[in-house]
């Protein structure tokens, strides 16, 4: 008896400490412990990320071995782009260095980043975060006050757009995407304020603003020219999305009433695609077209600000601490088996909510299951544990009181691993609830 006691909490520990996201995404070898901003690949082999301190690594394998490239700089790199394996550009900001001038340092390498040029954008104090180009003499910067400019000649100059009139028309860009060289968008917003498209047809030459949302935009994808998924949010009320049908004549908000500041949504196909969800240490799976989602724990804990995938098949997510993941693809044949558990249990919205200091909260599990459920702040810092161990197939109904917590927004996941073996990991949901004193 003794014995099988011992192996059962071995097993439940084991339970724990796995996580579903280990299947997908493998931790890989990194030369830094730095902070990593942004990537891009220019194939499953070939690629760049750049980080903390002016950091630079660059692959010709795969991740296999990284080489730091010298930019001479030591400023926060905030992006990269490469518009083939010669030709690339990063985005750094002069904030805290006690000498000025105070804005955007712009590196530029034509030889794979042996060496990087860099020059100040001429104006002080304008922040860009985001650089796209199209060939090697068309592209965009994105950003603050200026908030969209446009070159020609391979950003020896930086010419004003045509903005269609709107009172949020200079909100900040965090993001372009085009669908071809004509039509596209730039994305962004103001937290608590309004989130931000900016759609063009000609090129980027005019732009025309929508706000589509109550909270900044970041990342697109296009399905095809008429369907097209948004993905944005912030801290406070985590992840949302927006959809068109109609090349952006209408969009449809909707939050996803998960727990996360959200930083990029990138798809591995079709109808795969991979979010980061930042310091709450879990990525967003979506694996039909963005219709459903699921919220996954990263491997060791990683804090992910950015994932691509240069093909179907490979994909790199990098993050805090030098930390650098690269996708299994081993797994992509057991997809559509792991997406059917999410259908087998449900969390339901606390109620009453508000409320002041009880409240109840139900779930519903169709299997023997481990189950974990824990309430966290708008900081992600873990306030109580309601339940971790064991629980039989059926109905759950909890009454707690918070009468130890301040009035606040706080969030409610549970984590459900069905013990039956139809899958081998955790699936997660989180709401969020508020208590008035």
């Amino acid at each position: 008896m003794k014995y099988k006691k011992l192996i059962l909490l071995l097993f439940i520990s084991l339970l724990t400490s796995s996580v579903f996201a280990q299947n997908y995404w493998l931790s890989a070898y990194s030369p830094t412990n730095l902070n990593l901003k942004k990537s891009s690949f220019e194939d499953s082999l070939t690629g760049w990320v750049c980080g903390d301190s002016g950091l630079v690594i660059h692959t010709t394998n795969g991740g296999q071995n990284w080489v730091t490239q010298n930019t001479k700089t030591k400023v926060f790199l905030h992006d990269i782009f490469f518009l083939n394996k010669r030709l690339g550009w990063a985005l750094g900001w002069n904030i805290y260095n006690p000498q000025p001038p105070y804005g955007t340092l712009i590196l530029k390498t034509t030889n794979g980043g042996v060496n990087w040029d860099t020059t100040t954008f001429p104006i002080e104090n304008i922040f860009i975060r985001k650089v796209y180009f199209q060939d090697s003499l068309y592209g965009f910067f994105g950003g603050n006050v200026k908030n969209i400019l446009r070159t020609t000649n391979g950003g020896i100059n930086w010419l004003d757009v045509e903005i269609d009139s709107l009172v949020t028309m200079y909100f900040p860009i965090i993001n372009f995407s085009f669908y071809n060289n004509n039509y596209g968008y730039a994305l962004g917003g103001v937290m608590d304020i309004a989130g931000m498209i900016w759609r063009t047809t000609n090129r980027g030459v005019r732009w025309t603003p929508f706000i589509v949302s109550p909270e900044p935009n970041m990342d697109m994808m296009f399905f095809d020219s008429l369907r097209i998924l948004g993905f944005g949010g912030d801290f406070e009320y985590g992840p949302s999305i927006i959809t068109t049908t109609n090349s952006g004549e209408t969009w449809r908000y909707t939050s996803l009433e998960l727990f996360g500041l959200p930083t990029v949504l990138t798809f591995r196909n079709q109808s795969d695609g991979w979010g980061s969800l930042g310091y709450t240490q879990t990525f967003l799976l979506t694996q039909d077209s963005g219709k459903t989602y699921r919220q996954i724990e990263t491997p060791d804990s990683a804090v992910i600000n950015d994932i691509v995938f240069p093909d179907r098949m490979h994909g790199f997510a990098v993050g805090e601490s030098g930390k650098i993941l690269k996708f299994n693809s081993a797994t992509v044949n057991i997809e559509n088996q792991n997406s059917v558990f999410t259908k087998n249990f449900e969390l339901k919205q606390n109620y009453p909510n508000p409320f002041n200091p009880n409240t109840t909260i139900e779930y519903e599990i169709s299997s023997n299951s481990f189950v974990i459920l824990k309430v966290y702040d708008v900081t992600g810092k873990e306030v109580k544990t309601l339940q971790n161990g064991f629980k039989a197939q059926g109905k759950y109904k909890l009454h707690f009181g918070f009468d130890f917590l301040p009035s606040g927004v706080y969030f409610y996941t549970i984590a459900v691993r069905d013990l039956t073996g139809k899958s081998n990991g955790f699936f997660t949901q989180t709401k969020k609830m508020l208590l008035i004193k």
